[in-house]
């Protein structure tokens, strides 16, 4: 997989002899927090006579240094970029609001018209927002067509108040990113209103939202007035059977759509057969479908095949069909799908068999208690969700059981050495698994799953035994795993693809030899699609800006970025 800059693309599409230019200090880990640190990047902005594009992504910005890099902002008001992901870790949250409004109040006073704004992987929560809704709602996002908010925990709080700002002057965007935020039903709603009001929208992504059926149907009435929506994705969502119907009925309106990505929806076989009539009944160029991990029984996974391949043209079309981790048949049902598929089928990781259709329980709808009383624990306010705090692995071990923290399994993952390891013989895996599990909360598991798997993987390049007991910790972690999203962002702390929030959060294995273990599994059947996808897009945009020596190591196996 490889990495484009599509913001520079399109500038040099709008304006055609015209080269890109602008100022990049990407991936230099700067701390700046005063102005004479922001230095560098004020003389560089300073210098700069057409500044269309400036890119911080990687640094962290304090409020004085936000001011100064402002200040030197009021003099461009060519200014059409703004790259601004991943720059304000280890800031408490009250320093974030102030720095973001210095940044827009530069932008405002030069009388810039941004194109793209990019804030994904700053943890600010709906604070932040607060800090952005004067530069939302001001000229300089007037004429704004791609909004970037991955990973910046707005939660419903957030989302409400980015439907506010977003809503208070028309807006014509057609990329919207938003994806791992608790959004949930509340926040999709909101922001199904703005997208009603839309109606240029090209590019949804809004996975990991915790976003259950009535979400779904709010923001599917929103996609039919979206008539030019080329991609969707609601990976990890519970869109369920009546969230499928939903989408169901806006498929024959969207007449461009070319990628659909429904992965971990937990749609069953009712929503697969609604969405597979809604496919028949459009003619969408469909390019890419992911329905992977779904609970789909064989019969339904046919209905979609013959779907989407009943057209003369769609193998030429379809590049990729990911029907992974349903219940797909016997060898005979495989067959038939890759014969009418072609290429683009992508059937691994079958958890069907031979003569079984395992998932028969399509009338029961996924509970969804917060669709009526709010009850239930996935939709929890932000602030209830966040008031235990997630533990270090030996605070978990010594809360879990505090005689485990005296066994050798205790003993390791405490303190993981080699020594430590090799006193678990064999069993390692075993043996750890057994211990782990008596962490009862999901998120404190899934944290010391990753940790404790990260641990062994550290030693392997030293040690057989940890680079055997690791490879079969893999599939013990991803079974325990009871929320996908959260080991997906455990994993991606834990290799520094992404910087935590918890300033007390230490890397305490070898990261090259984790990768290492991790492109021996990755491609492994039980490993789940959506983690895979999501950890081969990170490492590919990371790769460039890796410590050389996992660089060196992640360029040595192709299998996890390509």
């Amino acid at each position: 997989m490889f990495s484009f800059d599509l913001s520079s693309i399109s500038t040099a599409l709008l304006h055609p002899g015209r080269q890109a230019s602008g100022v990049d200090f990407s991936g230099k880990s700067l701390k700046l927090n005063t102005e004479d640190d922001a230095k560098p990047i004020v003389d560089a902005i300073n210098a700069c006579p057409d500044l269309q594009y400036l890119t911080l992504t990687g640094n962290t910005l304090g409020i004085p240094a936000a001011k100064a890099i402002a200040k030197a902002l009021e003099n461009h008001p060519e200014l059409k970029s703004a790259r601004f992901s991943d720059m304000f870790t280890g800031r408490m949250k009250t320093e974030i609001p102030p720095a973001l409004a210095a940044l827009g109040d530069g932008m405002i006073q030069a009388g810039a018209r941004l194109s793209e704004l990019d804030l994904s992987d700053n943890a600010f929560g709906p604070i932040g927002v607060e800090g952005l809704a004067k530069l939302l709602q001001s000229e300089v996002c007037s004429e704004l067509q791609e909004l970037r908010l991955n990973n910046n925990g707005l939660g419903i709080t957030g989302g409400k108040l980015l439907a506010k700002a977003l809503s208070a002057s028309p807006k014509k965007l057609k990329v919207f990113i938003a994806g791992r935020n608790r959004l949930e039903n509340d926040g999709a709603k909101a922001l199904a209103v703005v997208f009603q009001n839309m109606g240029t929208l090209e590019e949804i992504a809004m996975p990991q939202n915790g976003i259950y059926h009535v979400g779904i149907s709010a923001l599917s009435d929103a996609f039919q007035v979206n008539p030019r929506l080329t991609c969707l994705n609601l990976n990890d969502n519970t869109i369920g059977p009546k969230g499928a119907a939903a989408i169901a009925r806006a498929l024959p309106k969207l007449k461009q759509l070319k990628s659909i990505n429904f992965g971990d929806c937990l749609l069953k076989s009712a929503g697969a057969i609604a969405l597979a009539k809604g496919l028949k009944d459009s003619s969408m160029p469909l390019q890419s479908l992911d329905l992977s991990h779904n609970e789909i029984g064989k019969d339904a996974c046919m209905e979609v095949v013959d779907a989407i391949s009943s057209s003369p043209d769609s193998k030429d079309r379809l590049t990729r069909v990911t029907l992974a981790g349903n219940s797909l048949g016997g060898a005979a049902n495989k067959k038939v799908m890759k014969d009418k598929l072609g290429a683009a089928a992508e059937l691994s990781d079958d958890e069907g068999s031979d003569d079984e259709d395992e998932y028969v329980s399509d009338s029961e709808e996924p509970s969804e208690g917060s669709d009526d009383d709010g009850s239930s624990e996935d939709s929890a306010t932000e602030d209830a969700q966040h008031m235990d705090t997630v533990l270090d692995i030996s605070d978990m071990l010594k809360t879990s059981d505090a005689h485990a923290v005296e066994s050798n399994v205790g003993e390791f993952l405490l303190k993981p050495t080699i020594q430590n390891l090799e006193k678990l013989g064999s069993d390692g895996a075993v043996l750890i698994d057994t211990h782990l599990q008596a962490i009862k909360k999901p998120e404190n598991l899934i944290q010391a799953y990753v940790e404790a798997t990260c641990c062994v993987s550290g030693l392997s390049d030293q040690s057989p035994v940890a680079a055997v007991v690791a490879r079969q910790l893999y599939p013990l972690m991803v079974q325990r795993a009871s929320l996908q999203w959260l080991l997906t962002n455990e994993l991606l702390k834990a290799l520094q693809l992404i910087k935590s929030e918890d300033k007390a959060y230490r890397v305490r294995w070898y990261i090259p030899a984790c990768y290492k273990v991790l492109a021996s599994q990755i491609e492994e059947a039980y490993f789940p699609a959506p983690i895979r996808e999501t950890l081969k897009f990170f490492i590919s945009t990371k790769l460039p800006v890796l410590e050389a020596d996992v660089k060196s190591v992640v360029e040595g196996y192709r299998n996890l970025y390509t």
